[in-house]
């Protein structure tokens, strides 16, 4: 319902031929192509002839990890180059949040204590990233661009411009988030991702330094975190994505003072580009081939 009433309109503006109904009229065997967001476990079950599945948001793994998924059927995900530009803003606001030690300003402001810490430049506060694909890169370019020294960290190996240091693999992890002050979380879902964020890799990385989130809520143990924050291994986290949404009035977050809250809302996909993403799957599958910006299922991503 959330979904028809969102895109009918694009979709109706881009193609006529695209409508959303509460029930199939017709026969399960004719589905060609779905559009989905946290199926059903049994959701692909019924269409046995379906050749795509186009999500409705950048993040595919709800689909992907869907035990009715089966081989033969493309996972589509949108790729809308404003949605980068968002969340490049929404991190760059929470590293400059971090440097410049606004949290402690906002705690003497309801002290009335008028202390100065004095100013870090930016080339003083290394910034490790988790995750280079489109966004990754997007983020990564901008903060070098403000001054700070930007590390990136994925899989497998990639090649980064000047100014931008590469790491991938097990050691390069390691590396990385030995010199990362700030470490900025844009890795996808996967079964090798989930859990990443624990107290294993926080106790990686400087004493004292930052988390941003802005993940998947899975890559987090909540438990970990709190534990360091409380030793003072980690100084603070902004995070914007959680394993259960909304976050339960009684979450230990809530209150955390070395922790800042956003609602899930660091950046989004438009609906102009879910309906022209929907529509070019389509024809895709019409035309018998690969939809572009399908998901390596092997990958996950």
């Amino acid at each position: 319902m959330n979904l028809r009433k969102h895109l009918a309109s694009e979709i109706t503006r881009l193609d006529g031929r695209i409508t959303f109904v509460d029930h199939l009229a017709g026969n399960a065997e004719d589905v060609t192509m779905a559009v989905a967001w946290y199926p059903p476990d049994d959701a692909f079950d019924h269409y046995p002839n379906l050749k795509a599945v186009c999500s409705i948001a950048a993040g595919a793994d709800s689909i992907v990890m869907n035990p009715s998924l089966r081989d033969g059927i493309d996972v589509v995900r949108v790729v809308e180059p404003a949605q980068a530009e968002m969340m490049s803003g929404f991190v760059i606001w929470h590293v400059i949040w971090h440097q410049r030690r606004f949290a402690t300003y906002l705690a003497n402001q309801r002290d009335r204590l008028w202390k100065r810490l004095g100013p870090r430049a930016a080339s003083e506060v290394p910034v490790g990233i988790l995750g280079y694909g489109a966004i990754g890169a997007r983020v990564a370019a901008d903060i070098a661009r403000l001054g700070f020294p930007v590390k990136v960290w994925s899989r497998s190996a990639k090649p980064t411009p000047d100014g931008i240091a590469g790491f991938h693999g097990a050691d390069g992890l390691t590396a990385m988030l030995a010199e990362s002050e700030v470490l900025i979380n844009l890795l996808p879902l996967t079964s090798e991702t989930r859990d990443i964020l624990s107290s294993d890799l926080f106790n990686r990385m400087p004493r004292g330094g930052y988390l941003i989130q802005v993940g998947r809520g899975e890559h987090l143990v909540e438990a970990d975190l709190l534990a360091a924050l409380d030793s003072g291994q980690l100084s603070g986290a902004s995070l914007d994505v959680f394993v259960g949404e909304p976050l339960k009035p009684e979450h230990p977050f809530w209150n955390h003072p070395g922790i800042m809250l956003t609602p899930h809302d660091a950046c989004d996909v438009t609906r102009p580009a879910v309906g022209k993403t929907i529509l070019a799957t389509a024809e895709a599958v019409e035309a018998g081939v690969r939809p572009k910006d399908s998901v390596d299922l092997g990958r996950g991503y």
